[in-house]
């Protein structure tokens, strides 16, 4: 049996532990202190469906702690960019030597911190193809139909085969980058839309400035630049993708993204950094980035 433990017990993390967990693997997690009864009995992570009811599950975690204790095979990172730079993350080393050590950051300085810490072929990238946040009846989840959650890393494999397990469609990704480049075409459209008080505002500054991430990324990981998607064609889709989905998106996007503002600030502040190092355009980044409060 696998034996996992999952570092934070917020949306992500409680999803991710309720499929590893369907998978046979057995779950444990770290939180904060005072937390360490929150999943006494288990706790409901349901799955929406479109057009149809949603599909009830529950998570029993092994155990739930406030200090890292025990052997793991797996460690799960699902906690923001920030909080991997702090000291919490730092003190697993004692406790998880040979583990394979799983974040879904998308930071471009997040692989570079967590080799800080452990080897780099123990560490796997899992860029996340999923949308959770809490609801009256529990965890609430829905996944687009058709996407894959990306894996890469030397043990990918392993993680793929964990992931599958569980029901998830899974893929292992070769190609160095691929979470990075994930929240360069995001996270500028996100920051927009903080702008304007979670409202659709004009979006032609955002996509120049994914445009931009984008280059930063791909300079970084030696990846092809791939086109991003328009302002005139992104500002429909977020005009029509509330009708289509089973949750109030909007309610979705202010929520996370102002619980995680900071990350979105550290993505901005790197990428501009990163950029300007290389000598490659981030103008429009700088402006978005003035725009958003400290």
């Amino acid at each position: 049996m696998v034996k996992v433990l999952i570092v934070g017990a917020g949306a992500l993390g409680q999803v991710f532990g309720s499929w590893l967990a369907t998978g046979g693997a057995q779950v444990s997690y770290l939180v904060k202190a005072g937390r360490e009864k929150w999943a006494d009995g288990g706790v409901p992570v349901s799955r929406l469906r479109s057009g149809r009811g949603p599909v009830a599950g529950r998570l029993v975690p092994y155990q739930v702690m406030s200090e890292p204790a025990g052997a793991w095979d797996m460690v799960w990172l699902c906690v923001d960019s920030g909080a991997l730079r702090g000291a919490a993350i730092a003190r697993l080393r004692e406790v998880s030597a040979g583990a394979t050590i799983v974040t879904i950051g998308q930071d471009l300085g997040d692989l570079d911190t967590l080799a800080r810490i452990w080897p780099q072929e123990q560490i796997v990238q899992v860029t996340p193809t999923v949308l959770a946040f809490p609801a009256p009846s529990g965890m609430t989840y829905w996944t687009p139909p058709g996407a894959a959650t990306g894996v890469s890393g030397p043990r990918a494999p392993q993680v793929v085969a964990a992931l599958r397990a569980g029901g998830v469609k899974a893929r292992r990704v070769r190609q160095a980058g691929g979470g990075e480049m994930t929240a360069a075409r995001m996270i500028p459209f996100i920051a927009a839309l903080e702008q304007a008080g979670w409202s659709l505002p004009r979006l032609d500054g955002a996509a120049a400035a994914s445009r931009e991430a984008i280059a930063v990324v791909a300079a970084q990981h030696g990846r092809r630049v791939t086109p991003s998607a328009p302002a005139w064609a992104v500002r429909p889709a977020l005009r029509a993708l509330p009708r289509l989905l089973p949750f109030d998106l909007w309610h979705y996007l202010e929520s996370h993204f102002t619980k995680v503002s900071a990350q979105t600030r550290l993505m901005l502040d790197g990428w501009i950094a990163e950029g300007a190092g290389r000598g490659l355009p981030v103008k429009h980044l700088k402006v978005l980035r003035e725009g958003l409060n400290p």
